[in-house]
C-alpha cells in the first residue's frame, strides 16, 4: 500500500475527482479525514469507505470559512494524531461571465474559495507537518489557470492562477521542513458534469452523443478519450507517496493531454 497508516486530509469531496481521491486514498491505506459543505453526502461516502474496510471521517467543510478549514485539520490531528496529506479539491467557478461583465465580488468569493480555502487548510496542517519532518500537500488546480481559459471563466482561471503560485512559494519556503508541495491541474472528467454539458453541445450541433464524443475526443486529447475521475486519482495517490518523495513545486496537468494537443 502507497500510503498505509498516513493521516490525509482531503476537502472538495463531492461526485467526481473528490470523492474519487477520497476512495483511492483509503484503498492505499490511509486514515482520510473528508469534507464538503454537503454533510449527508460526505457521511455517505465515508460510510462507503469504512465498509470497504477503510478509515474514514466525514466533518462539514466550508472552504470560504476560516475556522472551518481549521476545524477540519484540528479534527484529523485530535483523532489520529497529526497530519501527513493535505489534498485541496474543492473550487468556486466564479461569476461565469465576461470580464467586460464581472460581478467583482463574485470574484472575491471565487478568490476566497479557490486560493484562501487552500492557505487557510495549509495553515492549520503546517504545525502537524513540521513536527512531523514529512509533509504531503497537493492542491488540485485547473488547465484555466496555465493556458488558454475558456471564455466566462475569468475568475476561476484568475483565482487558480494565484493557487499555482501559491504551490510553488510553499515548495520554496518550506522544503527545509521536509514538507513538499504540488499541483494537479484537470480538464475535463468524464461523469455527471461532463456528460450533460457534451450532450448540451450534441443537441446544438445535431448530432448523437456518440458522434460529438467521438469527434470532441479527437480533437481535444491526443489520448482518444476524456480522463476518468479514478485516474486522475491516480496522480494524486502518486504525488502524496514516497514514489514522489523528490517531486516539489510542480503543476502537473492531468488531462490527457488536452493542452498538450493544442
Amino acid at each position: 500500500m502507497l500510503l498505509k497508516d498516513k493521516i490525509a486530509v482531503i476537502t472538495g469531496i463531492g461526485p467526481g475527482a473528490g470523492q474519487a481521491t477520497a476512495v483511492a486514498f483509503a484503498t492505499q491505506g490511509a486514515k482520510v479525514v473528508i469534507g464538503a459543505r454537503n454533510e449527508e453526502y460526505i457521511q455517505k461516502v465515508a460510510g462507503d469507505i469504512e465498509a470497504e474496510g477503510g478509515v474514514a471521517v466525514a466533518i462539514r467543510t466550508d472552504l470560504a470559512d476560516h475556522a472551518s478549514c481549521e476545524h477540519i485539520v484540528s479534527e484529523a490531528v485530535q483523532r489520529f494524531g497529526g497530519v501527513d496529506i493535505l489534498v485541496q479539491n474543492g473550487h468556486d467557478t466564479g461569476d461565469m461571465a465576461m470580464i467586460a461583465d464581472a460581478d467583482v465580488a463574485r470574484w472575491r468569493e471565487a478568490i476566497e474559495v479557490n486560493l484562501f480555502g487552500a492557505l487557510h487548510l495549509f495553515k492549520a496542517a503546517l504545525p502537524s507537518m513540521k513536527q512531523r519532518g514529512d509533509g504531503r500537500v497537493i492542491l488540485v488546480n485547473s488547465g484555466a489557470a496555465n493556458n488558454a481559459p475558456p471564455p466566462y471563466l475569468a475568475s476561476y482561471g484568475a483565482s487558480k492562477a494565484a493557487l499555482a503560485s501559491l504551490v510553488r512559494s510553499i515548495a520554496t519556503e518550506y522544503g527545509p521542513d521536509g514538507i513538499r508541495c504540488n499541483s494537479v491541474h484537470y480538464g475535463p472528467i468524464d461523469g455527471d458534469n461532463f456528460r450533460p454539458w457534451l450532450a448540451g453541445l450534441a443537441e446544438q450541433h445535431r448530432r448523437s452523443f456518440e458522434e460529438e464524443l467521438a469527434l470532441y475526443c479527437e480533437q481535444e486529447f491526443p489520448l482518444r478519450y476524456v480522463p476518468t475521475a479514478e485516474e486522475c486519482a491516480g496522480t494524486v495517490v502518486y504525488l502524496a507517496s514516497d514514489l514522489a518523495r523528490v517531486v516539489t513545486g510542480q503543476s502537473l496537468s492531468v488531462n490527457g493531454g488536452q493542452w498538450f494537443g493544442k
